[in-house]
């Protein structure tokens, strides 16, 4: 239940930084997550798609897991392309 809640919040961030930089459809993502959780690159680009198939359709999705603490993720990096 709790990296359900996670991921939500994954999305929203990564939806509301593509909107700040115009980004419509996210190539690269890096994101540092708690090594506690059990979210794995498959498992959050599929909740990604399942949110969004036209944001993260060709998606590529890297994590690394580091002491953050629960319920903690850091987007590093997105790698996209600008739209208009």
């Amino acid at each position: 239940m709790h990296d359900t809640h996670l991921i939500e919040k994954i999305y929203e961030s990564i939806v509301e930084i593509c909107r700040q930089n115009s980004i419509v459809k996210v190539a690269d993502i890096h994101i540092e997550i708690d090594e506690g959780s059990h979210i794995t690159e498959p498992l959050l680009l599929e909740r990604l798609t399942d949110r969004d198939s036209s944001l993260f359709s060709c998606t590529d999705v890297h994590i690394d897991y580091r002491p953050l603490g629960k319920l903690t993720a850091v987007i590093t990096s997105i790698d996209g392309e600008s739209g208009g």
